[in-house]
């Protein structure tokens, strides 16, 4: 576990990096305490059989997405004085339906998860984990999921369509 995080830390710290983004006020967690957040949270894993660098990737986006939804949450938490503002996150994708809050993508994805599991999946390592396409085709296949790369691209556009449609109905 030592070396694999020593490894991968500042690879995690860019992945954080493009994951966060600023909140209205100035007011944000910072991609380093979000990767050092992750380190806090490893020993509760260390029971894992580390197969592969695709499955710590996986494991840790669900983390990522654990921390910014437990820091959304204190954020709008009404006895921290906090109100409606959203923690934003950005993938330095084009798509606006994407930029919005991470609780309300959070609860969406809930519910894409039950109808669509793969592209929930797919969502969660692109959107909370900062990978890449590639990247997710390859953590999908070491779990056994069939996952080329152009199925990974087209789960992502389904996703989008689906949050986008989602976001708009609300």
């Amino acid at each position: 576990m030592d070396r694999l995080t020593a490894a991968v830390y500042g690879e995690l710290r860019r992945r954080a990096s493009f994951v966060m983004a600023e909140l209205p006020g100035n007011r944000t967690i910072q991609p380093t305490a979000l990767v050092h957040e992750l380190y806090f949270r490893l020993p509760g894993v260390q029971h894992i059989d580390w197969q592969c660098r695709a499955q710590f990737l996986c494991v840790a986006a669900k983390m990522m997405r654990n921390i910014l939804v437990d820091h959304a949450r204190k954020r709008h938490a009404r006895k921290r004085g906090g109100d409606s503002v959203p923690l934003m996150v950005d993938l330095q994708v084009k798509d606006p339906a994407l930029h919005v809050d991470v609780l309300l993508i959070h609860q969406l994805l809930e519910r894409l998860t039950e109808q669509y599991p793969r592209q929930s999946h797919v969502v969660e390592l692109r959107f909370f984990g900062g990978l890449t396409a590639e990247e997710t085709s390859a953590v999908l296949t070491s779990q056994g999921t069939e996952s080329s790369l152009r199925t990974v691209e087209r789960d992502w556009k389904f996703a989008q369509a689906w949050l986008h449609n989602a976001i708009q109905s609300r």
